[in-house]
């Protein structure tokens, strides 16, 4: 049996199909099928059920996935170790992350490591939907929910804080002032954030952050920010306490790449270099208005 070929199995375990684990690996998903295919002659039995939607395992993977993966671990730290000094950083890495925290704070800060490592290249996936990090749809994620099953690394890099923020002019009257928020179909902390503060829903919706901003920027209403976007704007006083954490998201750290693993610990960095903004902690005194929300 071909030790290496327990890499696959996990991979495709943990992913459900073939391209799913050929993302996780760098490979195609021929070459998962045929290691899988081979393990699978190599062990004398079925560990996968083959259909349409992808790859199910069989209650004989569900017996040993266990051991594959403390396999899978030990070949992993046995690499990293042998090949530390040689290892060049280099390849694609793909990133999730929210779209407004990525053009406002990430971009800004990335041209020190693409500098440095002038063959990693990388992909960001915006956006408000998820992104599978066992399905092999990304290689890191900026989350702002925790996810609570897979094999994978888990770490708080921040806390993003938002306030209820109008733009220039006159201190709003909030029992008639135009609400801006986020349409229905976006179930969203902000949306009951603004709910709580004001006993009423938005009256100008968009399914888009950069558009609640430039509509209170344009005077359009009040609504609830992210500390980082309020810059030229003014905030309200509250005593509703609105934060939300952010999560960086991995694969477990034995199976990371080390260029994953820089991507990884670069991204931790600039947030945390940007604490200030993100929980609002750097907003001048004069940013804040006079009445008080309850």
């Amino acid at each position: 049996m071909d030790w290496n070929d327990v890499r696959y199995f996990v991979a495709t375990y943990r992913a459900g199909s073939l391209t799913g684990a050929a993302r996780m690996l760098g490979v195609s998903p021929q070459t998962v099928g045929r290691r899988i295919d081979a393990l699978e002659a190599a062990v004398g039995s079925t560990l996968f059920v083959r259909h349409a939607g992808g790859y199910t395992p069989t209650p004989d993977a569900e017996a040993v996935i266990t051991e594959a993966q403390r396999v899978e671990e030990a070949v992993a730290g046995f690499r990293a170790c042998a090949g530390r000094s040689a290892e060049t950083i280099s390849g694609v890495v793909r990133l999730a992350a929210p779209e407004t925290i990525t053009a406002h704070l990430l971009l800004p800060a990335l041209r020190a490591i693409l500098s440095q490592y002038r063959e990693l290249e990388l992909e960001i996936i915006t956006g408000i939907a998820p992104v599978g990090i066992a399905r092999g749809e990304a290689d890191l994620a900026l989350r702002l929910v925790r996810p609570d099953h897979g094999a994978l690394t888990v770490r708080k890099v921040g806390t993003m804080s938002h306030g209820l923020y109008a733009g220039a002019g006159p201190v709003p009257d909030l029992a008639s002032a135009r609400l801006v928020g986020w349409t229905e179909d976006h179930d969203l902390p902000a949306s009951r954030w603004l709910h709580r503060l004001t006993g009423r829903s938005a009256d100008i919706r968009f399914n888009h952050l950069e558009a609640h901003r430039a509509a209170i920027v344009a005077g359009l209403g009040i609504g609830v920010l992210p500390c980082f976007l309020s810059s030229g704007l003014s905030r309200l006083p509250s005593t509703l306490l609105m934060e939300e954490p952010l999560w960086l998201v991995g694969h477990a750290a034995a199976e990371m790449p080390k260029r994953v693993r820089v991507v990884y610990d670069e991204i931790a960095s600039i947030i945390a270099a940007n604490a200030g903004h993100l929980t609002g902690s750097d907003e001048s005194p004069e940013a804040f208005r006079v009445n008080e929300v309850p």
